[in-house]
């Protein structure tokens, strides 16, 4: 009860995708069932899907892993892709017995549609291909939540192959994972850092993170100013592991790289009760409904050329896991006809919920994280609301080797 009068509270409107009568059903469902005592974790299955099914990637019920994930506690060595398919390839496996890119067919004899279709239910999002990409991130937790067992027959395809082969992995700890399972590679620390090949005129900046804004307006002059020294033509910007962060880092970069002036975001509604200023920690906002609208004379300017405007051939790729900020930039890089979109739509809406607050249930402690505004970004039609689409649609994993490509045309 708590939960739910706190969501209410705090979000614009948690009946916008789902129906009043649909969520209120389940809450009231999910109440009569519960016993006089529960462990969190237990909580948290039966609490989780309701939060989900509000429909805003921004708004989660925390996976209380502290609860869960105890250093005796065992959980399947394998972690996955999933794909907008609904299928799902393997990203590593215990001791490599799996190849990497194998599709997984079946686990402990459920096909692998019926594994993600018990998942979906607990990762929030606009979009089901936004929650399948969830669901690959928190995978091998939902399974020890949803599938418990001690050992995990594995019947999976290698790339190429015709026959499917059967191996069964052991249930492990943390500890046994880390010396069990390969570690994965060329994962930078940075939040966005670049490369340059000299011999094919183009400059890859890889964009993991949307933080630091004041990091990010020294990046970006760093890296304009040795692109224009190198004469370097093409620049490739990759946003397809990008989950978002902090939007004002995405104005310093758009600046160098937009032909146009722009705004992410030109409307937002906010709405300010007692509980959202109390978990603002005693904000002096007043209460209300507030809605403010940016005019086209108000919108960013780019950077001159005099300032360092980068002119050459921009690029963006996207993911089904382009979200949050990510989405907003994806979005704003299209609309100002920057240069194409290769990859997938991503996973954050042109209409979307998001700056967050956090709210804590009062007995389980569980974390909930809710949005307090709306957001509309550069020229949104409320009545099309959709993700940042492809100028080129291909699948994620291709999108680099596409966008190398169509710079050779």
């Amino acid at each position: 009860n708590a939960l739910i009068y706190n969501l209410n509270q705090v979000h614009p409107d948690i009946f916008s995708v789902c129906s009043q009568a649909e969520l209120m059903r389940a809450v009231n469902t999910a109440i009569s069932n519960l016993p006089d005592s529960i462990s969190i974790v237990e909580l948290y299955r039966i609490t989780a899907p309701i939060v989900a099914m509000i429909g805003d990637g921004h708004t989660n019920l925390t996976f209380p892993m502290s609860k869960f994930m105890t250093p005796d506690q065992k959980r399947m060595p394998l972690n996955v892709n999933v794909l907008a398919n609904k299928t799902m390839t393997c990203r590593r496996s215990y001791d490599s017995l799996i190849p990497k890119d194998a599709k997984i067919i079946s686990i402990n004899g459920k096909p692998s549609e019926e594994i993600l279709d018990a998942m979906l239910p607990f990762c929030s999002g606009e979009r089901q291909h936004f929650r399948l990409s969830r669901v690959g991130g928190s995978f091998a937790l939902l399974f020890r939540l949803l599938f418990p067992a001690e050992e995990y027959a594995v019947t999976y395809r290698p790339t190429g192959e015709k026959k499917d082969l059967t191996v069964t992995l052991p249930a492990l700890t943390t500890d046994e994972m880390t010396a069990h399972l390969p570690k994965i590679e060329n994962v930078p620390a940075a939040d966005y850092s670049y490369t340059i090949d000299v011999a094919n005129n183009v400059a890859i900046m890889d964009f993991r993170r949307f933080g630091g804004p004041e990091k990010m307006a020294s990046f970006a002059d760093s890296m304009f100013t040795e692109l224009k020294s190198k004469n370097i033509g093409n620049l490739i910007i990759d946003l397809r592991e990008n989950g978002g962060g902090n939007s004002t880092v995405g104005d310093a970069l758009l600046r160098y790289i937009s032909p146009v002036p722009f705004n992410q975001m030109t409307k937002c509604l906010a709405k300010v009760t007692p509980t959202t200023i109390r978990l603002m920690g005693g904000n002096d906002m007043s209460t209300g409904i507030y809605f403010f609208e940016v005019q086209p004379e108000e919108y960013i300017k780019p950077l001159s050329d005099e300032e360092g405007h980068y002119n050459g051939k921009v690029i963006l790729l996207t993911s089904n896991h382009t979200f949050s900020s990510a989405g907003s930039f994806a979005w704003a890089f299209k609309e100002c006809g920057i240069g194409p979109v290769i990859g997938e739509e991503t996973g954050g809406m042109n209409v979307c919920y998001g700056d967050i607050l956090a709210y804590r249930l009062p007995v389980s402690n569980m974390l909930c994280t809710i949005s307090f505004k709306r957001f509309w970004q550069m020229n949104a039609d409320e009545n099309q609301v959709h993700g940042t689409l492809p100028d080129i649609e291909v699948p994620a994993a291709k999108a680099m080797k596409t966008a190398l490509e169509n710079l050779r045309k």
